[in-house]
């Protein structure tokens, strides 16, 4: 049978440690956890969601032609076997998986974690990858591919039955690597139960996403988590630069290999030349170097190039491989992507949103300015008054100017409180719009000025309609018009 259609699953034998109630020997095909969606012959695996309790449309479920249900605590439902659980959502990942004879067990898939860097690093990868010969799958925030078609990326609401269809999907076209973009909220809600990692890269681990995770410590425990998934033959690929990831090296049984700026990394990069077109580093393992030209600027790059690397080489891939494959990456949607339209200035587009982000993406901008860092702000924020408060301290140190919407003080008005000082009316400015905020920065800017559009939300070529236009197309025509000669006719 071909691992992309679901196999008959018997429920005995996956939850041999769970508490059954009913008859014995449910074998099941297909699975859900929405009792809307139950078709005869399906489990029911009852999930707790924000939304709503799973248990109380058990029998619901039933009616509708469920043959068994998974649990965490008791219902009454009589009439099909009911499977006591320790966490539905773990049960719930481990039958999608199970249903499609788990995949990744003949797959390396390669999980990219942390605050920053994922998308890039993944991208990187998949370059490298491509270059080595290998036939490669991607499910990351900017694109999923199955190895047979290219479509929208994934995010926080991916789903495990998602990602399990997917990984069947790529095993039968033929990949041999997965590579998987993790986020700290599908650790958090354990969507990754059932799936076995050969390797886990870990960027940057820093304090985001408290909105969802409230404190900086389950948003280190989730994300650590991910090493629960590493199977006992894999590799932990950690960044050397970053503390917190560094301390998982004492936990991690098999092998670990290390990446970064600094000497002590195993795979690390020095910095040889940075400008607006362009960064070159070179890239060192043992005795082994090689200079890499990069068009994407800032150390942040180098950094998730040097990510790529790390992983690449742990893989077999040979160093100039590596090299090519880096280099062949132009440029990433919205990842310090230069808008160049002849003007005297750099103009870049970046999703950075979080404090960390802005941190690095500034950083990049700052290096490069002879003048001025003119940074506009993206309209949606972290939820959470101390995010924002660290959000506008990095601004106050890093941003010359800083440009603000509407949109953004009516979540937040403490954007307005620091407006009206008199000391901050010229280091902060308020438009009406993203497109008004983006045309000033343009306006005011000059030679020797750098502009960062942050916070960007790009659309991909799988967008439709008007939400098409982007920063970078917005910035573009701006520029463009700006640069077009005023025709005077003489009479």
């Amino acid at each position: 049978m071909s691992h992309d259609q679901a196999i008959g699953v018997p429920l005995d034998r996956l939850f041999s440690g769970a508490c059954r109630t009913g008859a014995a020997g449910a074998t099941v095909t297909s699975c859900t956890s929405d009792w809307r969606r139950v078709q005869p012959g399906d489990c029911f695996v009852a999930v707790l969601t924000a939304d709503n309790d799973g248990h109380d449309f058990a029998d619901l479920a039933v009616q509708r032609g469920a043959v068994a249900v998974i649990v965490e605590r008791p219902i009454p439902v009589f009439s099909v076997p009911v499977y006591h659980v320790d966490d539905t959502r773990v049960a719930l990942g481990e039958l999608c998986h199970a249903l499609v004879d788990h995949p990744s067990q003949r797959m390396r898939v390669i999980g990219v974690v942390g605050d920053q860097g994922k998308a890039a690093t993944v991208a990187l990868l998949e370059s490298i990858y491509v270059a080595a010969g290998y036939e490669v799958g991607v499910l990351s925030s900017l694109k999923s591919f199955d190895g047979m078609t290219c479509s929208e990326g994934i995010d926080d609401e991916v789903t495990p039955s998602v990602l399990a269809a997917r990984l069947a999907r790529m095993e039968a076209a033929g990949c041999s690597h997965v590579l998987l973009e993790i986020t700290s909220q599908s650790l958090a809600q354990l969507k990754l139960a059932g799936m076995e990692l050969d390797t886990v890269v870990a960027t940057t681990i820093d304090s985001a996403r408290l909105d969802l995770h409230q404190t900086v410590k389950n948003y280190r425990d989730a994300q650590r988590r991910v090493l629960d998934y590493l199977s006992p033959t894999g590799i932990a690929i950690v960044n050397a630069d970053d503390a917190v990831s560094c301390r998982w090296l004492s936990e991690i049984a098999g092998p670990a290999l290390t990446y970064g700026l600094g000497d002590e990394a195993q795979i690390n990069g020095v910095v040889v030349e940075e400008n607006a077109c362009e960064t070159v580093f070179i890239l060192g393992a043992g005795t082994d170097s090689a200079a890499v030209r990069t068009s994407i600027v800032g150390r942040q790059h180098v950094t998730n190039c040097l990510a790529a690397a790390a992983v690449a080489l742990a893989h077999g891939v040979e160093f100039q491989t590596i090299a090519q494959g880096i280099e062949s990456v132009k440029k990433l949607r919205s990842r310090m992507e230069r808008v160049d339209c002849g003007q005297d200035f750099p103009v870049f587009v970046d999703a950075a949103h979080t404090a960390s982000g802005l941190r690095s993406t500034l950083r990049a901008a700052r290096a490069l300015s002879r003048r001025r860092v003119i940074c506009v702000m993206g309209e949606t924020m972290s939820a959470t008054a101390s995010e924002s408060e660290a959000i506008r301290g990095v601004l106050r140190k890093m941003a010359d100017v800083t440009i603000v919407t509407d949109a953004l003080t009516a979540i937040d008005d403490a954007w307005l409180a620091e407006h009206s000082a008199a000391s901050a009316k010229d280091k902060l400015q308020i438009a009406a719009d993203r497109a008004e905020a983006i045309a000033w920065a343009v306006a005011m800017a000059g030679q020797g000025d750098v502009v960062v559009i942050a916070g960007s939300r790009t659309p991909t070529e799988f967008t439709f309609g008007a939400a098409q236009i982007s920063d970078a197309d917005i910035a573009r025509e701006l520029l463009y018009a700006a640069a077009r000669p005023i025709l005077r006719l003489v009479g």
